[in-house]
């Protein structure tokens, strides 16, 4: 185990780099890493691999091993040994959404704090993890594994990045990723998405929803939706939308507007404004989507199956339902909490619609049998499965858990204590692997929100968690 001095010069390191910390992750800020179509040689497109690229310039010139995979993922690496930790953290965001009060991809510094995408998922713990590798490095501490910091840059989008990890790398002995909660995360739901569809048959019968959407990503609460319906006037449905905007708390606009191929019919645009959140605390946002399926729902319109099976839509995915009580498939252990259900995608046209929804369901509850209860409550519509992720769970007992929340402890003070979450790590693909940190217990969760931010004495914090974890884990 180090010295008494070389943990107070760790620190003292620390401290000191606080301006090169927050440079450092003001550069991976100012590039907007969200997934977009591949490329050459670029995988989840050049923003993906510019951020990558950056990320390992930045860790080389510290003076780590670092190697590109392919602009799938890269890493930063110290030490010797036979055993490898592992760190895992990504560099990809999600869309930036509306509402920001400051350029979301600015990385502007105002109150101690700085803004932007990525702030604290995941560029933020990201950055953490590196200059407490540097500390420790530069404090001339010899831990006695190899230390693997690992940057992917798909876990917004499906993890396509650590399924190729795993496949092509050496796999870790422990791991941890930073990208959830303090004290630690040692269980974490399984992750099931879904389309629920509606079939239609073209017609010219009005009034006739032309278009409607909202939302990009599964995993957010939708902020923002919207629909163009013709045969309505804003004046004829004004009832309607101001009862539902007044009931629902969410904002709603009425335009008046053309459209291709009406011959001079009316037409409107209704246009919704939520409040986004992660898909693994719904209950933190409002959704425009749902909002969205109970105003559709109430138009009186010109073909009865369309409206009976937005009718149902609306039955199945009630706004503030964020427990899949309608559905018939809420849930509950005493490990992870309750099911949560998000509809944050929707696409309708006219040749029927799509509901992508996101579902978190407990540690002890089986996908199957949920599925099966879902189809049981559906009579108008199709069901059919995405994707389905199995929920991940870790002893409290491992050595690995015992090792981090006893870092933890000593730098914070506070008791290290064992969660449940909602949310989808890296941690999940590893067996043995926990998230740790980055939020703190009663934080300002901003994630997938808009104004992101963390504070810079946060940072500062969670860097110096994380060193102290490292030398725990390899140390001993």
């Amino acid at each position: 185990m180090p010295t008494k001095q070389q943990l107070e010069l760790v620190e003292s390191i620390i401290e000191g780099d606080r301006e090169e910390l927050v440079a450092a992750l003001s550069e991976l800020i100012r590039i907007p890493s969200k997934r977009a179509p591949s490329l050459p040689g670029m995988p989840f497109g050049k923003a993906c691999a510019d951020v990558l690229e950056v990320a390992m310039k930045r860790a080389s010139s510290m003076d780590f091993e670092t190697e590109n995979k392919d602009n799938m993922l890269g890493w930063a690496q110290f030490g010797e040994g036979e055993e490898l930790l592992a760190v895992l953290a990504h560099l990809d965001v999600v869309p930036e959404g509306e509402g920001w009060s400051v350029d979301p991809f600015g990385a502007e510094i105002k109150d101690g704090y700085i803004y932007g995408r990525g702030t604290q998922d995941d560029k933020g713990p990201a950055t953490c993890a590196l200059f407490a590798m540097s500390a420790i490095m530069r404090a001339g501490i010899k831990p006695n594994k190899r230390v693997r910091l690992i940057l992917g840059c798909d876990e917004e989008s499906g993890s396509s990045d650590i399924d190729y990890y795993i496949n092509h790398c050496e796999l870790p002995g422990m791991c941890f990723s930073p990208d959830a909660d303090y004290p630690l995360v040692n269980g974490e739901k399984g992750i099931l998405r879904l389309a629920l569809k509606g079939e239609f048959t073209k017609n010219d019968k009005l009034p006739r929803i032309l278009e409607a959407h909202g939302g990009d990503r599964a995993n957010i609460v939708t902020p923002n939706a919207h629909a163009i319906v013709a045969g309505f006037t804003c004046t004829e449905i004004e009832g309607i939308c101001k009862n539902v905007e007044t009931r629902l708390g969410v904002t709603i606009n009425c335009a008046d507007c053309g459209a291709a191929g009406l011959d001079g019919e009316s037409a409107v645009r209704i246009d919704i404004a939520g409040k986004a959140a992660h898909a693994a605390t719904p209950e933190q946002g409002n959704s425009a989507n749902t909002a969205l399926f109970e105003i559709l729902s109430l138009f009186p319109l010109g073909d009865n199956d369309v409206k009976a099976k937005l009718t149902e839509l609306s039955r199945l995915l009630p706004h503030g339902d964020t427990r899949g009580l309608a559905l018939g498939i809420a849930r509950e252990d005493e490990i992870s909490g309750e099911l949560t259900c998000n509809p944050g995608i929707f696409v309708l046209n006219e040749n029927g619609f799509e509901a992508t929804l996101d579902i978190r369901y407990p540690i002890d509850a089986q996908s199957d049998a949920i599925l099966n209860d879902f189809r049981n409550n559906v009579q108008l519509l199709n069901v059919s499965l995405k994707t389905d992720a199995p929920p991940h769970y870790v002893s409290p007992d491992s050595a690995l858990v015992k090792g981090l929340l006893r870092a933890y402890t000593s730098v914070t003070g506070n008791e290290g204590y064992c969660i449940s979450i909602g949310g989808g790590t890296y941690a999940r693909a590893f067996e043995g692997g926990v998230s740790f940190g980055c939020m703190f217990p009663n934080g300002d969760d901003r994630m997938h929100q808009a104004d992101e931010r963390i504070s810079i004495d946060e940072l500062i914090l969670n860097t110096r968690i994380m060193a102290r974890a490292i030398i725990n884990l390899t140390c001993d």
